[in-house]
């Protein structure tokens, strides 16, 4: 009876440990699969200004190669999109284009709807082309900007984060922003850069004017002051800048702060 337990409890053990490679490999199969997710698609649908579909518009990730075009119902969709601050841009002939700047959390899907405004009947070819073209130069220029934002000390507020911050003026987005300086006054607010990239608490550096620019224009503080920040589409904050894609920048001004308009 003992030898047959022996015999039985060894080939148990040969069960096993025959298994034990097959159950690793299925282990590290798992994990790799897990770890190697992607972000969540990121999708959305395109309308007219009437709330109908729009079909065979063109939607891309400016620079990026990712690039698709609505279906028959205006649905798009990137499956795989890559993580991080990035420039959404939408454009078909004939309607004005659409850039916007967002964030790809990669944890949830994230769905992006788009409405197209067609541009006046009065509009040449070739002004509806120079419009066209000009959208795929702000998307690329944005991109660019943004590329800069995710290694220095900026920051991008997307349309999503400034309604979730309900911000009473430009004060509220640049507070706490490590190499700026903000402040309210009786006639709007001042804001300057202290070129440390250090932040208003252990400042560094001589305090420089920021400049800004609304919709690529250079503009200046009083006229961002009578602003109502929930007409913003994005805003980049930028503490040390020396050169910005697509925008006129102005000698001796440090750092810049870009308002993108609804």
């Amino acid at each position: 009876m003992a030898m047959r337990t022996l015999l039985i409890i060894g080939a148990l053990l040969a069960t096993v440990l025959s298994a034990s490679p097959r159950i690793a490999a299925q282990t590290r199969s798992t994990v790799s699969d897990s770890s190697a997710k992607n972000a969540a698609p990121l999708m959305g649908e395109v309308l007219d200004a009437v709330g109908r579909p729009m079909p065979d518009v063109e939607v891309y990730l400016a620079g990026t190669e990712f690039k698709t075009r609505t279906d028959a119902r205006g649905f798009w969709i990137f499956p795989n999109p890559p993580r991080g601050a990035r420039v959404l841009g939408v454009r078909s002939l004939g309607y004005a284009p659409v850039v916007r700047a967002l964030n790809i959390s990669g944890r949830y899907p994230d769905t992006i709807p788009i409405a197209l405004r067609k541009l006046p009947r009065t509009l040449s070819a070739v002004k509806v082309q120079a419009t066209y073209a000009g959208a795929v130069l702000d998307a690329t220029a944005m991109a660019e900007r943004i590329q800069q934002l995710r290694v220095s000390t900026g920051k991008l507020y997307t349309r999503d984060s400034i309604l979730a911050k309900q911000p009473q003026s430009m004060v509220d987005l640049l507070m706490g922003i490590p190499g700026i300086i903000a402040r309210r006054e009786q006639q709007g607010f001042t804001a300057f850069s202290t070129r440390s990239g250090t932040g208003a608490m252990a400042v560094a550096g001589s305090p420089c004017p920021i400049q800004f620019f609304v919709n690529r224009a250079a503009v200046d503080l009083e006229f961002v002051a009578a602003m109502s920040p929930l007409q913003w589409q994005s805003v980049e904050v930028y503490p040390i800048t020396t050169m910005l894609s697509g925008l006129p920048m102005v000698s001796g001004a440090c750092g810049a702060i870009v308002i993108t308009m609804m």
